[in-house]
């Protein structure tokens, strides 16, 4: 498999022709956009959901409930999953883990329902939260920035969850300095950790 990484929480992720968008948001290049088989949102916020966008696509939609409400007009193309659920999209593998989004501020509760994405038992992207698989995974996406976002708990999900390789995702709000910074944080020998640009690619063997 191939990983594309493009701005902020978007990815895709290519294996035997076929393509899996994930997150295509509003900070999302043009590019991210141009052939998805089959799209997964784990949330609605609008920088995981680019709705005008994804409705423009001839894809099917595996979502939440919450986003699958916005998507009503698209009919059977979406598909609504919950987490501990398991299922097939575009060819690729796909197991769904947790229910809510990370809390911003405690007085605000949780904000909406969150889904994360273990795809083909290799790759995880846990939109926003740090809701952690029940397996080791290849690659783990790790979110570095946001306004739910704290670094202990960033450092302790990055390191509990066994993997061969982290990739920052979320990472829009910060500068480059603070996007050189995370490796200092996230780098080990043991599970090496990248800071994709958007636009680059990464193997998934």
């Amino acid at each position: 498999m191939k990983l594309t990484k493009f701005t902020h929480a978007c990815v895709r992720i290519e294996k035997d022709g076929k393509v899996l968008l994930v997150d295509p948001g509003s900070f999302s290049e043009d590019a991210a956009f141009e052939r998805a088989d089959a799209i997964l949102v784990t949330h609605e916020h609008q920088d995981h959901i680019d709705i005008d966008r994804v409705k423009a696509l001839d894809a099917p939609v595996y979502t939440n409930s919450g986003v699958a409400e916005q998507l009503s007009d698209l009919g059977d193309r979406v598909n609504v999953v919950a987490g501990g659920q398991s299922f097939e999209a575009a060819g690729f593998r796909i197991s769904a883990y947790g229910k809510d989004h990370a809390v911003i501020l405690p007085e605000l509760g949780v904000p909406c329902e969150n889904i994360g994405f273990l795809i083909e038992d290799a790759v995880y992207h846990p939109g926003d939260s740090f809701t952690q698989p029940d397996r080791a995974v290849h690659t783990n996406l790790v979110p570095i920035s946001g306004p739910w976002f704290a670094l202990p708990p960033a450092v302790g999900y990055a390191r509990e969850i066994k993997s061969q390789q982290l990739v920052g995702i979320h990472d829009a709000l910060l500068s480059p300095l603070g996007l050189g910074m995370m490796g200092r944080f996230l780098n080990s020998d043991e599970r090496p950790y990248h800071a994709l640009a958007p636009g680059d690619t990464l193997d998934i063997n």
